[in-house]
């Protein structure tokens, strides 16, 4: 339950499980490397109030793909795909993760690529530094 925590390459195939948090987590990712994979889900029973920042090790190795949104505050439940640009969008905000939020992040020695959803009022955002 820290403000960073630092993602290590030895931790690559381990599921991490997140907590509520008390403040928004900056998570930072190792220097990329081919086969490095991550998973991150939420163990929250309600919405957190704080949000997951996955921040890449480099702004040159940036996310490629995207992840679902399933919108709570759609009376419909409606889900979108969040997608980054896959050309500088070297961090992925998980903006106050409900239950059911999981995401997958592998690395193809270059770039990441992001996968998984997002449950929550707020919908993720990719973005530069």
């Amino acid at each position: 339950d820290d403000t960073t925590y630092t993602v290590l390459a030895a931790d690559s195939g381990k599921m991490h499980i997140m907590p509520d948090f008390t403040a928004s987590c900056t998570l930072a990712l190792p220097a990329a490397a081919a086969g490095l994979e991550y998973e991150f889900i939420g163990k929250g029973v309600a919405a957190d109030a704080h949000h997951w920042i996955f921040q890449s090790a480099s702004a040159t190795n940036f996310y490629l793909g995207g992840v679902g949104f399933l919108d709570t505050d759609d009376p419909a439940d409606t889900v979108v795909a969040v997608y980054s640009n896959g050309s500088s969008n070297d961090f992925l905000t998980v903006n106050a993760p409900g239950a059911g939020t999981r995401i997958y992040l592998v690395c193809d020695g270059t770039n990441w690529i992001a996968n998984g959803i997002v449950v929550g009022a707020t919908a993720p955002a990719f973005s530069d530094t």
